[in-house]
């Protein structure tokens, strides 16, 4: 019985320590939006940030609900 509770605490121990690491990498990795030509690998122009629209923002709709002249 002493090998299962020891194996169990070893279990939990590497679970939670991979954990941690998940946890870590998650934080520090930047996860932006990859923007690269599928042929040379090279950044595509206009990557960085886009300029927002000017204007008041408008509230999404569902397809079904847009009529034929809103199309």
């Amino acid at each position: 019985m002493s090998f299962a509770i020891i194996f169990a605490t070893i279990f939990l121990a590497a679970f939670v320590i991979i954990g941690g690491v998940v946890m870590y990498l998650s934080k520090t990795i930047d996860h932006g939006e990859a923007r690269f030509d599928s042929e040379t690998g090279k950044p595509l122009r206009g990557s960085e940030a886009r300029p927002r629209r000017e204007g008041p923002a408008r509230p999404a709709t569902r397809i079904e609900d847009k009529g034929d002249d809103q199309a």
